[in-house]
């Protein structure tokens, strides 16, 4: 990742300043001193690599004691430039090593914030624009550092904090080239704030809904659970009912036929009886014709004087005949009783 124009040439500004005071205060150019000026001029030409190679000399030169930690710290904006961001990183941990009193730490400190930021270490890119703000309260990176703190602090969610830092920026330095960007970032976070208010809405009416499907399910399954049960006990209900109505229906036609047949019994013996009641009135007839001719039927001897024992034999005759009728008649009611007493019995049968 390279870094922004705008940041080089600030630093380089910077750099240059430093240089022409060092210049100014030090004794004649001398090899080490010489190098380090025209690795600057290269690095302002963009000959990044050419600029470190006379930067790496000047540092390996055991003689060039106040021309190192310059050359150092123009190394690392080197790599910065060149894109090499872990060899930059590595370079500033040594330079903060062995120059911790330096006037450069402050810049390399937000330089080490930006690398860790750039690979997405947002904590640890906090703790060192943490480090560069307390070491630092009046650099004019102040404002960047507190934009990028701003950045990570966004990055990891922690809107409210980083609505803070970007605030601290538009309030505190409204003349700063990060004030645009803050103001956008509030914006955003503004916009961040209600779209989780909507999560939370949808959500929650996601989770309504989901509860509605799943209780609705439940009482569908329940409700298909009662049916086939009804529908169970309807079709054995059906089937007891069929078994039933078919048994009944065969113990009926059984006395159905049972009664017919005790029917066509009881006709059977009616007839018989009528015949023989027929048979008995006919002989009845029969014996009332004779006992009536009887009677009526002159005697021989009517007209002679009858002796004893002539008129003993007709009282006994009589008598017989008399005897003989009632016999019948007794007999003739027997059977009428009887058939009157059978016919009405069969009948209800």
């Amino acid at each position: 990742m390279h870094v922004p124009k705008p940041l080089l040439l600030a630093l380089l500004f910077a750099a240059v300043v430093g240089a022409q005071a060092y210049a100014q205060q030090a004794s004649p150019p001398t090899g080490a001193k010489a190098s380090l000026d025209r690795g600057v001029e290269l690095f302002g030409q963009e000959k990044y690599r050419e600029a470190l190679d006379l930067f790496g000399k000047v540092m390996s030169d055991s003689k060039a004691t106040a021309e190192r930690p310059e050359a150092a710290y123009w190394s690392v904006l080197a790599y910065l430039a060149a894109g090499d961001q872990a060899t930059a990183a590595a370079s500033i941990d040594a330079f903060i090593s062995a120059y911790p009193t330096s006037p450069r730490v402050p810049d390399l400190l937000y330089q080490r914030g930006r690398i860790l930021y750039s690979k997405g270490d947002y904590e640890s890119a906090l703790k060192v624009f943490s480090a560069f703000t307390a070491s630092s309260p009046s650099s004019d990176l102040l404002p960047s550092a507190l934009y990028w703190s701003g950045e990570c602090l966004y990055a990891l969610g922690r809107l409210e904090e980083a609505e803070r830092a970007f605030t601290a920026i538009t309030q505190g330095y409204p003349s700063s080239v990060k004030v645009e960007a803050a103001t956008y970032r509030i914006s955003l976070i503004g916009l961040e704030y209600r779209q989780r208010e909507l999560l939370k809405l949808l959500t929650w009416s996601h989770e309504e809904a989901l509860r509605s499907v799943e209780d609705f399910r439940r009482r569908e399954k329940a409700y298909e659970s009662s049916i086939a049960l009804y529908q169970k006990q309807i079709s054995e209900s059906k089937r007891g009912a069929a078994s039933d109505q078919d048994k009944t229906l065969v113990d009926l036609r059984a006395q159905v036929a049972d009664l017919g047949s005790r029917l066509a019994a009881s006709e059977a013996k009616f007839a018989s009886a009528q015949a023989e009641a027929d048979a008995l009135r006919a002989s009845l007839a029969a014996a009332q014709a004779s006992a009536a001719q009887a009677a009526a039927a002159p005697s021989p001897l009517a007209n002679a004087a009858p002796g004893p024992r002539a008129a003993a034999m007709d009282k006994d005759d009589k008598a017989a005949a008399l005897e003989a009728k009632a016999r019948a008649l007794d007999l003739l009611g027997f059977y009428i009783e009887r058939i009157a007493t059978v016919q009405p019995k069969d009948g209800s049968k």
